[in-house]
């Protein structure tokens, strides 16, 4: 698992570090990134693909945490958008078998948590 951000009350702080959203993000990468070898291959490159809508909808939404008003809005429908793509990519993932399915169930309720609090703060 990849290492956590300091927790020290005396550090500092980025401000998308502070959201659950980021957090369930950080998750996922790091579930994909421990199976990165068993997601390469898959039919239309849908294991590359998942990746790269978790890293957008990953930096989207660190984008959005450091933004305001109508910007940090569309930065967060953008990291929704993303998010919502690596569910259609979990799917194939699980179908090709690169993903048992508790596997699958697994990281498709930390994305559909994502979600939910990708739309609450793009509201």
């Amino acid at each position: 698992m990849a290492p956590q951000p300091s927790s020290s009350p005396s550090q500092r702080y980025f401000p998308h570090e502070r959201l659950q959203a980021y957090q369930l993000s950080r998750a996922l990468l790091g579930r994909v990134a421990e199976r990165r070898g068993r997601l390469r291959g898959l039919p239309g490159q849908a294991g590359p693909q998942l990746e790269r809508a978790l890293v957008g909808a990953h930096t989207n939404l660190c984008a959005a945490a450091a933004s305001q008003g109508a910007d940090a809005k569309r930065q967060f429908r953008i990291a929704l958008s993303e998010a919502a793509e690596a569910g259609g990519c979990l799917d194939a993932a699980l179908l090709f078998g690169a993903l048992g399915q508790a596997e699958h169930d697994e990281w498709r309720e930390l994305l559909l948590r994502l979600c939910a609090c990708l739309r609450g703060l793009a509201r």
